[in-house]
């Protein structure tokens, strides 16, 4: 890795006022604002003098009609994903990527510039692909002293947007990423490749299994999967549970083989259709939930979509998966990554998900946990402490 002293601008403030850092990022999905989170808390860990502001730039510091386009991200993703997937690969395009960030940037410059003066940052960190063409020229023009790098929080798919040719430094999640960012023309001795940034409590051993489980309403003794849909509870999360109970039904008298938890997230009426439903075997919907980190190390496989921060922090758990879906272009490459490595499976039919499911918790243990090792061997535990401390020159 390469020593970050040398890169141009030193991460010193001047004297009498704390280290001003600046995180930009956007509420388009859960994972941006839990990646800034997640580096906040470490940055004011390890440089206890710095002040860390996080703002959403797309929402907050854009001239109107940009700055409401990020509403409709949920919208389009969720119900168009062919269309999110044409405009996901249309920016992908220099010739159209460029000139579209240089006329948002221009109708926008008075709010970008305000957003710099007012925070005087010494440092900018990029947790957000589309912010970087908007934010570069405008922080080289008005505060070149100004370190700017970017975290990218996407494990496989990395979207040209991300790499800013005058960033400081470009943290990336695998070295396979530091390929495609070479191929963009990036220097080699910016590029750091040290996983993604997670929560701090992923970085210490789980709590105890049975406890943990006995503290989210789930049997102690009993093996357990884990249902997620992201930070919206979105996704076929009712008819997956369904499928994944009905295809581990006990015969006779015998007791069931394994329990399922469904984290709803923030989706109120799916909690309520499923404390609602009756099951063959137990079925715990949870809301919200805090400890993620002890939830995921009590449970024995997940069954998800591949968010990238949701993969990233399974596989520290050693969580092997089963993935039903993505989202088109950014989150194609993440099933790669898990099923090239044998760490998990893609199945988007329910039916043959839940069947899948139920042969792991019962005939095909062997192979549920030589993904749950290969899953582990992707994990990288101390990623946000490792970036943090490259970003301030301690590595």
């Amino acid at each position: 890795m390469t020593d970050p002293t040398a890169l141009p601008r030193p991460t010193t403030a001047p004297a009498g006022r704390p280290f001003q850092v600046l995180i930009l990022m956007s509420r388009t999905g859960g994972g941006h604002l839990a990646s800034a989170r997640a580096l906040e808390a470490e940055l004011v860990r390890q440089r206890p003098d710095c002040k860390v502001t996080i703002v959403d730039m797309l929402t907050d510091h854009l001239a109107f009609p940009f700055s409401r386009m990020p509403a409709t991200y949920d919208t389009v993703v969720n119900r168009t994903p062919r269309v999110w997937h044409a405009m996901w690969r249309m920016t992908a395009l220099s010739p159209v990527a460029r000139p579209t960030a240089a006329v948002v940037r221009r109708l926008s410059r008075a709010r970008l510039e305000a957003l710099v003066r007012t925070t005087q940052p010494d440092l900018v960190i990029s947790v957000h692909p589309l912010v970087n063409d908007l934010m570069v020229p405008v922080l080289r023009r008005i505060a070149p002293h100004s370190r700017y790098v970017t975290v990218v929080t996407d494990l496989g798919g990395i979207h040209p947007s991300w790499l800013h040719r005058q960033n400081d430094a470009v943290y990336l999640p695998t070295p396979k990423a530091i390929d495609i960012a070479l191929r963009r023309g990036l220097s080699r001795e910016r590029l750091h490749a040290l996983g993604l940034p997670v929560r701090a409590d992923f970085a210490r051993a789980p709590a105890d299994r049975a406890e943990t489980r006995r503290a989210f309403g789930l049997d102690p003794d009993l093996p357990a999967i884990l249902v997620m849909g992201g930070g919206g509870g979105i996704g076929p999360i009712a008819a997956i549970a369904e499928a994944i109970s009905a295809a581990l039904v006990p015969a006779g008298n015998a007791s069931p083989a394994a329990q399922v938890a469904v984290v709803c997230a923030g989706n109120a009426k799916l909690k309520a259709e499923l404390d609602a439903s009756w099951w063959p075997i137990p079925v715990t919907a949870l809301g919200y939930v805090d400890r993620m980190s002890d939830l995921m190390g009590a449970c024995d496989l997940l069954v998800t979509k591949a968010g990238p921060g949701t993969i990233a922090e399974a596989s520290i758990r050693g969580l092997p998966m089963i993935l039903y879906g993505y989202i088109p272009g950014q989150e194609a490459a993440n099933v790669d990554h898990v099923v090239d490595a044998g760490a998990g499976l893609f199945e988007p039919d329910v039916h043959r998900l839940g069947a899948e499911a139920a042969r792991l918790m019962t005939t095909e243990r062997e192979r549920l946990a030589a993904m749950a090792e290969a899953s582990r061997r992707l994990g990288r535990p101390e990623a946000t402490r490792e970036i943090v401390a490259s970003i301030l020159g301690a590595a």
